[in-house]
């Protein structure tokens, strides 16, 4: 049961950092890869896909958790930081608004995660 419950709980953590991944990594792999000398054609419209489904990954997981954490609160900040990822992916690009979604969609997770401690759904 404690296993259970540490998976449901690890999973806007490990959502929330493939979506940074999807974004921020395939960037410094693309620079990395460059600096070598290698030149790497990437699909933007597929690493911007993919940075979008882990965002809204990262949200629903907040989602289906309130039941665990007792309130709903988290799913405010991680819904606006997911439409703020997919808007700066899909719609015009800015590195604030995209930065500006994933901080808020960290600080869901870790409130999520306070709250389910606080509700004793992780254990210590």
């Amino acid at each position: 049961m404690q296993t259970r419950k540490l998976i449901s709980t690890a999973a806007g953590i490990v959502s929330l950092g493939l979506a940074a991944l999807a974004c921020y990594g395939t960037l410094a792999a693309i620079a990395i890869l460059s600096l070598l000398g290698i030149a790497l054609a990437v699909n933007e419209g597929a690493v911007a896909g993919w940075a979008v489904f882990f965002a809204v990954l990262t949200a629903a997981v907040i989602g289906l958790g309130i039941r665990k954490s007792g309130s709903p609160m988290p799913v405010v900040p991680a819904a606006a930081g997911a439409a703020l990822v997919a808007y700066a992916m899909f719609g015009t690009y800015d590195w604030r608004i995209e930065l500006i979604g994933f901080v808020l969609l960290a600080a869901a997770v870790g409130w999520d995660f306070r709250l389910r401690e606080r509700a004793g759904q992780i254990p210590r």
